[in-house]
């Protein structure tokens, strides 16, 4: 009797602490957030095709939950080492951010996909990195 009894609080157990639900919520939880993709690259002068310095863009996706949807808004900054600017926004039509955005979370296959608006990309969610786009081409990282 005892046996039974003890096999049953093991199974009751087991039950709660593998519920599905818990580990997907406990995963949507880590999806709001910063994420950042920082790329650099040199810049030419046009006419003399000389390398005047190197550009540096931080693209960030910021990722705040609504209700069972997420908003996602994006912001891009702009640093060349050779103007003394520091960092400023982007120059318009230069590297243009994404407009602000509605997403739905599907936790089957981990992408948020654009709700009521197809045009916009699909982004992946894995362990603390954002893809963007069906192809996954660029990595955001999430900041701490």
């Amino acid at each position: 009797m005892a046996f039974k009894i003890e096999y049953l609080v093991l199974a009751g157990l087991s039950l709660v602490s593998c519920n599905p639900r818990d580990n997907v919520s406990g995963m949507e939880k880590d999806l709001s957030g910063v994420y950042v993709n920082t790329y650099t690259a040199n810049v030419i002068n046009p006419e003399t095709g000389v390398v005047i310095g190197a550009r540096t863009v931080r693209d960030s996706l910021f990722i705040v939950e609504a209700d069972d949807l997420y908003e996602i808004s994006n912001r891009k900054w702009m640093f060349n080492d050779y103007d003394g600017n520091g960092w400023v926004a982007s120059m318009a039509g230069e590297t243009d951010a994404l407009s602000t955005y509605v997403t739905k979370f599907d936790p089957e296959t981990h992408w948020l996909y654009p709700f009521e608006d197809d045009k916009k990309p699909p982004l992946f969610f894995e362990q603390r990195k954002i893809y963007r786009g069906e192809a996954k081409a660029l990595e955001y990282l999430k900041v701490e």
